[in-house]
């Protein structure tokens, strides 16, 4: 591994390469979450990280995907 130039505990002390901005992607249009853009401000298909899915509809869809396999 190369020397990055920062000992022990100094890989700490620098500022993190994180992006904090909004994600501008899109979801695909078989996302079940697809449609929820509006409903916090954005377009459809805007990838929306503030919506989490409850344990039946995450079932649900997984369901209705397997009976479209079918």
């Amino acid at each position: 591994m190369p020397d990055v130039g920062a000992k022990g505990a100094g890989v700490l002390r620098f500022k993190l390469n994180v992006k904090w901005t909004k994600d501008r992607g899109k979801d695909t249009s078989d996302a079940p979450w697809y449609h929820l853009g509006p409903e916090y401000g954005g377009k459809e298909g805007d990838r929306v990280n503030d919506h989490h899915l409850s344990l039946e509809e995450k079932r649900r869809a997984r369901a209705e995907k397997e009976t479209e396999r079918c």
